[in-house]
Order: C-alpha cells, then structure tokens, then sequence
C-alpha cells in the first residue's frame, strides 16, 4: 500500500520522497500553532471503524502540509466512511489539532507529529518511528512515550474507551544500540531493554530475554539477543538486538619465523602455504623455484641479513620482463580474511640492487584482485615498513572472503632488481572489522551497487490507469501476505543448478535483493531464492513497471516474469507464461521479452528464438544502474517496454490457442544459475550475484 502514498502526496520521485519522509531528511515546514480547544478525537479522521496509512494518516499529514479542498481528500478516504466532505475533514481537523501534538512540544507539525502518526500506522517501531520526527522541546521524546501517546488516539468508535479489540500491544525499546560489536573472549553485558504497554503501564521486569547463554562461550560470528513481552490480554511484541563477536587474533604472519638458509622448507605460516611466481616469459603462468629454467625472469632465495637474520631475497632478470613473487594458500583453497577489513596489510623491504620503486597487490579468487598499488620508493640498502590500509584494497576491487594469495610485490621496472622481504603480515583492527567484513555488495564480485536515484525512473501514474498493487519493498522484512519464499532444488525445468531458498532473498534499504550464491546446499553447489505472488496477487490485463539493477557473469539467469494463474491444475506450458524481462550475466547489455504457451498440443514460443531483445548501446550494461522493465497487457496485444522505450508486440487477438493470455497470471522473481539457455558459470563468474528490485506497480484500466 505504500505506493498509494507515494502517488497521493503529488510530488516528485515516488521513492525519493518516500526516502525523505520517512528518514526524517526534509526540512522544518510551516508549523501550525495547537492551540485550539481539543475535541473528543482518534485517528480514525474519515470514521469508517478502520485506521489506515493511506487513509487517515495521509488526511492528517496533507492537513498538516496545508491541504484543503479536493487536494485533502482525493483517493485518501477509505470505505464505508461516515466523514467524506473536504470542508467538513478539515473542520474536524483544525478543531482538534492540539490531539495530534504527539511529541508534546506544544506545536502540530507535518515532519513531526504528523510523521509519527503516519508512520505509528504503517507499523514503525522504536527508533524506525522517532528518528528525525521529534520535536527539539519535546516532553516525549522516546518511542515507548511516543507510542502509548499514539495508543490513545487509536479508539476507533469513537466512545473513548479503549474496547478488547482495541487493545494494543506493548512495546519494547532497546536500551543502547541495535548492534553491538565485541572481540573474542570479551565479556558481553547486555543493556537490557524497556517496555511500555498503553493498557498495563511499564512491563520492563517482564520482558524475557533469549541467546545470552550462547554469548558465554562465544566463537565469531553473528548472535541475536531477543526480548519478548506480553500484556495482561495476551498481546506480545518482541525485539532483536544484534550482537557481532570479531576474532581476538590481532594478526596473521604471511612470513614465519623462517628457517636457516639452507633449508628451503617451510616457509610460510599456514594457511600461506605456497610460494611461487608469475613470469611474462612464459606468458604469465605460474611457476616454482628451480633454479631459473621454471621463472626465466624471476628467482628467490634465503639469505642473512646483518640486522634481520634470515630474510626471503627476491631477483629480477636483466631481461626486462615483468613478473612477480607471491604467497598463496595452499591446496585448501582460498581463504575467509573478513576479520580483517578495516585493519592493514603490512610489510618490510629492502632494496639491495637496482629499482627502488616496488609494486604489490593481493589477489582473491581469480579474477578478482585489489589491482596494483605502487609503493614509495625505498631508500637502497635500507629497510623500509609498508602498511597498507585492508580498505584500500576492498576498494580498489578485493572481495575479503576468497583471498588465495596474500601479497604479490616486484620491481615497479622489473629489470636487474633485488630486494628483500620480512615480516609481511595482515592486522587486524581492534575495533573490529566493521562493515567491510559484510558489506552489502563486496567490491570484486563483478557487482555495482548502483546509486538507488541513478538511471530511469518510470512515471508515477498513466493516463487512463490506476494503480492496484505494489510493493515498494520499504522495511525489513519481505511482506508474506503478497509473496511466497520457494524452497526447492528441482532445477526448474531447465537443468539449472541452484537450490532456491527463503535466505537468498531479503530487504534493505528499500530494495528487494535476490542473491546468488556459490555454496554447497542440499546436493547443489549454488544457491538463490525465487518469489511469486501465487495465490496471493493474481490478474488480469494491466501495466507491470518493475525497476531493478541485473546480476551479471557467465550461467547468471536473473528473471522478472509471471505464469498463469492455472499453473497449479493444468500445468506449463497450459498455463502460459509471459517473462517480462530476463537475461544472459554473459551478454549483460541484452534484456528479452518472450511468451510461452501451447499451440495445438505442441509447445510455443514468441519470439521463435533468444534473437532480439533490447540491447544498450554505448558500452552500457543492465547491471551499472536501474532500468526499469515494463509490460502492457491488453486483451488484444503484449507489449514490452525498457525506459519507457517499446522494443516487441505480440498479438493476442483473440483464438482458442491463446486464450491462456486472457486469464489470471501471478509474478514471479528469480535468479537462477546455469540451465539449458545460459550455461553453467565458469572461473570467470564472481559470486555472491545480487538482482535488485527497487519496486513493483501494476496499475489497471480506470473502471476494471
């Protein structure tokens, strides 16, 4: 429902102002003095027996805003509603404004107490309801004050008494943060929560707490403390605070103590087990110490050195080749450094000969890499420390969890260079990792997090239609009463090669993110997550806008589509299917539309093959920023859209062979991996990959 809001406010983006309103980020406007005399008075404005966001909350918030007239009440009064006239909400409005003073500052304004109200209804809690909506002199001022306010405006018949079915819930405010970060070893105390009930008072020594027992004995990870309560009829409300326990090792030696020189065994601390070369002559492979015929351009040794003992001595052919050392992990494969984000990577050289300015990288599973960072010179003859920032290299394109070698360092010339190498390790920070350790979209995962304002936005209504479903996908958890979360390894159909599950897909900040995963679950070795509407949201004919940022790598199947509502009875390709949108990661500047359905018992296709499409020209691609992907569905024709921009018709005129496209369909949502269409990935897909769905809107003729 929040797309009617959006719409109803009548300005901008819709997602922008959404973003604005409800992050508190808009400005002070026109505050409007309460200092009528207060009538009997609930939030139920247009007195239909319900209380409604887009209903009675945006009759407030547009009074407060300064609405009169149709601009009041157009498309905002509910149902069955006693109190319809514009002139007589506003009267009812402006007699009891001093009621909708929520943060009890002595003044009614629209980005305080007309957004608490609005956002009390939508069902934002704790400090989701009060952030940038609280009055400088409030006298209420926390969530818990805030609420039991709200709860006194919530008599929906208007008696003044609060009846059983009015009854609320009570509700928990955290005490400190929602996420708490301790080392290894550290004792938690938990700050312990409060809660408020509007019916019972203060319910604080009642409120449970649960997982506290696991942090007592805690390795790393990720732990949730959960705090429950219920009232005196029964109604329970609960909390989640976050708890992240980082590693107490504070560093990781690449170097060990190193053995005599003669001995040129067990160099490297685990899990750095490997140290070895790449080499231009012989077309940049990898290859070991023998002497000089393995690394035509590259060798290394033990040696003494006066102040540092053994150190690792490392020599650049005079034959002007680039190559380079570097220490990687063993046959384990890679490894999860993500303790380390935010801390550094540290090292020691000592240039002897030749080239002063030396070069270095650290590279994850291939392709992925930190690329090149040039060093300031060295002084000859001299040890010199290098730190360089875990940040730095995150940002430059290493993804921290698949590191499989942990530094690659040679002469910036690379010609008749030695240097010597000591004491190369990674630190930690002893604050923790912070959020480069689980980031949203880790660099070097061929993935750009595009800016959510950046590409096409689509309008926000069209001529002739209305608007009937959306999801906005605003909050933290997807709404299930509009989507199913599937739970199978059956390929789809296709061969594919990915188990969906309800973990892949979830919310944050306003977008719908469906993620692709290299791992092994349930006999697979991917896993994704898949949505549908079935059952829940089913129509007929209409204009589908869906706005989303595409995945991208080779066996990458990311899908917008829908199927008829049938699927269940007849099955495919009975039911039809419609794709709104689908792509190949591997030609990821192509989208396609395609109808599926049976012809006479056999099975068809619209276009006949994968030709077509919408392809961008430029060098751009579908995964740099949001495009937004639409269908118009008529009776006689589908139509597919990008930007706005028709690229495909199909003609539906009516015939008992394509009467599969004049009845119910339900949406779908998926990534998937491999399959006939796309292939299986390769070395060169990256994973974690992210589809991004920043919204859905299917609108329908005025009057259907």
């Amino acid at each position: 429902m929040l797309k009617r809001f959006l719409l109803l406010l009548g300005k901008g983006s819709m997602k922008q102002i959404l973003r604005l309103i409800l992050c508190g980020a808009l400005g002070w406007i026109n505050p409007v003095a309460a200092n009528d005399t207060a009538q009997v008075f609930t939030l139920d404005v247009d007195d239909n027996g319900e209380l409604a966001p887009l209903t009675d909350g945006l009759l407030i918030l547009r009074h407060l805003f300064g609405f009169t007239g149709s601009a009041l009440t157009e498309g905002a009064v509910g149902e069955n509603s006693k109190r319809t006239d514009a002139s007589a909400i506003d009267a009812h409005l402006t007699a009891n404004r001093s009621a909708m003073d929520i943060d009890g500052d002595g003044e009614v304004r629209p980005l305080t107490d007309g957004l608490l109200i609005l956002r009390h209804l939508f069902g934002f809690a704790g400090n989701a309801l009060i952030d940038g909506a609280v009055g400088a002199s409030a006298e209420r001022g926390t969530s818990a004050v805030v609420v039991a306010q709200l709860q006194t405006l919530m008599d929906t018949d208007g008696d003044g008494i609060l009846d059983s079915d009015e009854d609320q819930p009570p509700v928990i405010a955290l005490i400190g943060e929602a996420s708490i970060t301790l080392v290894e070893g550290d004792d938690y105390f938990d700050p312990g929560a409060t809660a408020l009930d509007p019916e019972d008072g203060g319910l604080t020594r009642q409120i449970d707490v649960f997982g506290l027992d696991a942090l007592a004995t805690a390795v790393p990870g990720r732990y949730i403390i959960r705090y429950e309560v219920a009232d005196s009829a029964g109604n329970a409300t609960a909390l989640e605070r976050v708890v992240i326990v980082t590693p107490k090792v504070q560093s990781l030696s690449v170097l060990a103590a190193l053995p005599a020189a003669d001995s040129p065994v067990n160099l490297l601390s685990a899990p750095f087990e490997v140290i070895g070369a790449f080499d231009a002559g012989i077309d940049y492979a990898s290859c070991e110490n023998d002497g000089g015929a393995g690394c035509p351009n590259i060798n290394w040794k033990l040696v003494s050195d006066s102040e540092r003992g053994v150190v690792l001595e490392v020599s650049h052919s005079v034959a002007g080749k680039l190559a380079g050392l570097y220490l990687k992990t063993g046959p384990a494969g890679p490894v999860d450094l993500s303790a380390y984000g935010r801390g550094t990577l540290e090292f020691d050289v000592k240039v002897t000969s030749g080239d002063p300015s030396i070069k270095m990288k650290v590279d994850c599973v291939y392709p992925c890499t930190s690329g090149d960072f040039v060093l300031a010179d060295a002084s000859p003859d001299v040890w010199v420390s290098y730190v360089v920032e875990v940040d730095d290299l995150v940002a430059k394109g290493l993804e921290l969890r698949s590191i499989d070698t942990g530094i690659v360092i040679w002469a910036a010339e690379f010609t008749n260079t030695v240097f010597q190498l000591d004491n190369v390790r990674w630190r930690a920070n002893v604050e923790g990792p912070g959020d480069t350790a689980n980031q949203l979209d880790p660099p070097g995962t061929g993935w750009v997090n595009p800016n959510p304002i950046a590409g096409f936005e689509a309008p926000v209504s069209y001529p002739g239609y209305s608007l009937a479903w959306s999801d906005e996908f605003i909050g933290d958890v997807l709404n299930t009463e509009d989507w199913n979360l599937e739970v199978n390894g059956d390929g789809g159909g296709n061969n594919e090669l990915q188990f969906y599950r309800a973990e892949n897909a979830y919310l944050r900040e306003g977008l719908l993110i469906i993620e692709a995963r290299e791992e092994s679950f349930a006999g697979r070795d991917y896993t994704s997550a898949r949505l549908t509407t079935q059952d829940k949201f089913e129509f007929t004919y209409g204009r589908i806008d869906i706005r989303a940022a595409m995945p991208t790598g080779q066996g990458v199947w990311p899908a917008l589509w829908m199927l008829g509502a049938n699927f269940s009875e007849v099955g495919w390709p009975q039911s039809g299917e419609i794709d709104i949108v689908e792509l190949l990661g591997q030609e990821d500047d192509r989208v396609y539309g395609t109808v599926h359905w049976q012809n006479e018992g056999n099975k068809a296709q619209y276009p006949n093959t994968g030709a077509g499409g919408k392809k961008l020209s430029g060098g751009e691609n579908y995964h740099a920023q949001y495009h937004v992907f639409s269908l118009v569905w008529q009776e006689t024709q589908l139509e597919w859209f990008v930007d706005g921009v028709s690229y495909l018709k199909f003609d539906i005129t009516d015939n008992a062979n394509l009467a599969a496209f004049r009845k119910a369909f339900f949406l779908i949502f998926n990534v998937a991996v491999g399959g006939n269409w796309p292939g299986s990935p390769d070395q060169s897909t990256r994973f974690p990959q992210r589809m991004l769905v920043d919204y859905v809107r299917v609108y329908q003729a005025s009057g259907d």
